[in-house]
C-alpha cells in the first residue's frame, strides 16, 4: 500500500470518527481533523482541508436540527467572526506558524480555565460583549488554526447555554466559519486545497453520512451533562495538541 493511499484512508477514518462527534455534541469535527490533517500534510493545507470537510457535515445536519437553532445567539458573533478573519489572515500569512499556535493554544486553555471557573458561580455570564469577545475567538481561531470550537465552548460555559440548542446553532455557524475560514486562507496564504482523486472525495461524503448516523444511535444514550463534559474535554485535548504543534514547530522538529 502506497503512502499517499494509507494517508487518505487513514484521513477518511478520522472523518467518520469526527462527523460522529459532531452530531453527539454539535462541534469536534473541525477540533479533530485539523491537528492530524497540520501533521500529515502540513499548517497550511491541513487547515484547507479542514475547512472543506467542515462545510459537508454541517450542511447534512441542518436539516436534523433545524428547529432547535437559537438564530438571535449568531447575530452578534458571526458578524464579528467575519470581520475579524481578514486580520487573522494577515496575520497566519506574514508570522511563523510555531509562536502563533503556541499563542492561540494557550489562550484557549487560559480561556477555558477561567471559564470552569466562572461556571461555579449560579449567574450566567452573557450579553453584548461577551458574544463580541466570542465572535474574535472563534473567527481568529477558525483561520490561523482550523477550529473555532474552543471559543465556543467557552461561551456555552459561561453563559449557561443548553446543550440541544448550542449543538444545534452551532451547524449554520460552523458553515459560515468554514467558508470564510477557507476564502480568508485563500487570498492571503495563496494556498489550494490538496489534490486528491474523485474517490476520497466521494469516500469523506460517504464517512460524514456514516458518522452522522452513528452519532445519532449513540446520543440516545447520552445524557445532557455528559455531552458537554464531552465539548469541553474535546476543546481542551484540541488546545492541547496545538499547543504541542506550536512547541513542535517553533523548535524545528
Amino acid at each position: 500500500m502506497s503512502g499517499e493511499l494509507l494517508m487518505a484512508i487513514t484521513i477518511i477514518g478520522l472523518v467518520i470518527l469526527a462527523a460522529g462527534l459532531q452530531r453527539l455534541t454539535g462541534m469536534g469535527f473541525a477540533m479533530m481533523m485539523a491537528p492530524f490533517l497540520v501533521v500529515m500534510i502540513g499548517p497550511h493545507g491541513g487547515v484547507m482541508l479542514t475547512n472543506v470537510l467542515s462545510l459537508v457535515a454541517p450542511i447534512l445536519m441542518l436539516p436534523m436540527v433545524w428547529r432547535d437553532i437559537q438564530w438571535r445567539r449568531l447575530a452578534i458573533i458571526v458578524p464579528v467572526s467575519l470581520a475579524v478573519m481578514p486580520l487573522f489572515g494577515w496575520m497566519a500569512a506574514a508570522s511563523p506558524q510555531g509562536p502563533l499556535y503556541i499563542a492561540v493554544a494557550s489562550l484557549v486553555l487560559l480561556g477555558l480555565s477561567i471559564s470552569l471557573i466562572i461556571s461555579r458561580i449560579s449567574a450566567a455570564v452573557d450579553g453584548p460583549w461577551t458574544r463580541v469577545l466570542t465572535g474574535v475567538g472563534t473567527g481568529g481561531g477558525t483561520v490561523l488554526a482550523g477550529v473555532g470550537g474552543p471559543a465556543m465552548t467557552v461561551y456555552a460555559v459561561v453563559s449557561r447555554w443548553e446543550v440541544r440548542g448550542f449543538a444545534a446553532t452551532l451547524q449554520p455557524l460552523w458553515l459560515v466559519m468554514s467558508a470564510g475560514g477557507f476564502l480568508t486562507k485563500l487570498i492571503f496564504s495563496g494556498n489550494e486545497v490538496p489534490s486528491f482523486p474523485l474517490w476520497f472525495w466521494a469516500g469523506c461524503a460517504l464517512a460524514i453520512l456514516v458518522g452522522l448516523w452513528g452519532g445519532t444511535v449513540v446520543r440516545r444514550w447520552v445524557s445532557d451533562t455528559a455531552a458537554r463534559r464531552i465539548v469541553i474535554a474535546l476543546a481542551f485535548a484540541g488546545a492541547l495538541i496545538s499547543l504541542a504543534m506550536g512547541i513542535r514547530s517553533a523548535a524545528g522538529l
